[in-house]
């Protein structure tokens, strides 16, 4: 049996709250929002030039998993695989969020 005191656990978590963040419709029953679009954020703004239009009623319901991405958060630590898999209040618009690095929007 070990020592406790030559045990130790270094956790180290980087928070980056400047992640850029894609998220993509990957199902809609909705008119405003379509399948396919998406939305990319560069830390707290959303790229318009870039960017399809999003529904704030979307965005609110989804902001959860937005910072998490935005922060860095892996999402296979929070039981996704791969990105976050949300739906709108709604339920009519499914996005997978993720955040993602320059050069790797498509």
């Amino acid at each position: 049996m070990e020592n406790s005191e030559s045990l130790k656990l270094e956790v180290v978590l980087k928070i980056d709250p400047e992640n850029k963040v894609k998220i993509v419709v990957t199902h809609s029953g909705c008119p405003l929002m379509k399948k396919g679009a998406t939305v990319y954020l560069n830390g707290a703004l959303i790229d318009y030039r870039e960017s399809s239009p999003v529904c704030v009623t979307a965005l609110a319901g989804i902001y959860p998993w937005i910072m998490t991405a935005r922060f860095g958060i892996e999402s296979q630590a929070m039981g996704f695989d791969g990105d976050y898999r949300v739906s709108c209040p709604d339920k009519l618009v499914e996005f997978a969020i993720s955040s993602y690095q320059p050069g790797e929007r498509f």
